[in-house]
């Protein structure tokens, strides 16, 4: 009996250590920001924003693929957005709070495509502090080895 309650007790704790924390981000900047990356792109279904202990995740959902230019569009006012002192003061602070209070490195933000709306993405654009303080993009469709991107 004592042989099956310690088996319990370890697959508690492997089905625990197995569950990562997220925390959903909204603040008054983030709420305007979807408001006006929806209006400006109508095909957005909806935008979400979660944090997880590493990246800052911006989640769309699209009934189909957009084009280039609609992803290019919406990489751009997400990086415009993520420069501004309402980014850094209501969405990374709250960030900070949760995941990094001491050493508060900045976490990747995350552009993921769910294209199919089954809840996953499907290709995502990833932006990265390097160590000259600037952000750098890349993008990877999850098959082949992510690429840099340039933004226009």
């Amino acid at each position: 009996m004592k042989k099956i309650g310690i088996m319990m007790l370890l697959v508690w704790i492997v089905f625990l250590s197995g569950c990562t924390s997220h925390k959903e981000m909204n603040s008054p900047s983030l709420k305007a920001f979807r408001e006006q990356v929806s209006q400006a792109i109508p095909e957005i279904k909806s935008l979400k924003t979660v944090a997880l202990p590493t990246r800052v995740t911006f989640r769309y959902t699209f009934e189909t693929k957009p084009d280039l230019s609609v992803q290019q569009d919406i990489v751009k006012r997400t990086d415009s957005y993520m420069r501004t002192e309402n980014f850094e003061t209501e969405v990374l602070a709250s960030y900070y709070e949760a995941f990094s209070k001491e050493d508060r490195l900045p976490p990747d933000i995350v552009v993921a495509m769910d294209t199919d709306e089954n809840g996953e993405a499907n290709f995502e654009y990833l932006a990265s502090f390097q160590q000259d303080g600037e952000w750098t993009w890349s993008y990877s469709d999850y098959q082949n080895k992510a690429e840099k991107v340039t933004l226009p």
